[in-house]
């Protein structure tokens, strides 16, 4: 597998994000030497794993994080089912 290859760059990133971050919904876009992510996270330190596995293989070139961390918030009382 090539990684100059922009579509075998961002496969890779995404597979490693799913394998050691559990993180499924991250978008990875490559253009030029700038690779975007982007998606939510439940904490800011998933935000970082995200960014850290991107830069380890994405060697060389610059890292866009626009993940968003959201928060999940415990519902409220109870659910009434009918």
């Amino acid at each position: 597998m090539s990684e100059d290859v922009p579509q075998y760059l961002a496969a890779h990133i995404h597979d490693r994000l799913a394998d050691e971050a559990d993180e499924l919904g991250i978008r990875v876009d490559i253009r030029g030497d700038l690779v975007y992510l982007r998606g939510e996270v439940a904490t800011p330190q998933q935000r970082q794993r995200v960014e850290a596995i991107a830069r380890d293989i994405a060697t060389g070139r610059r890292i866009r994080n626009e993940v968003h961390v959201v928060a999940v918030l415990e519902p409220e009382g109870e659910e009434t089912l009918s």
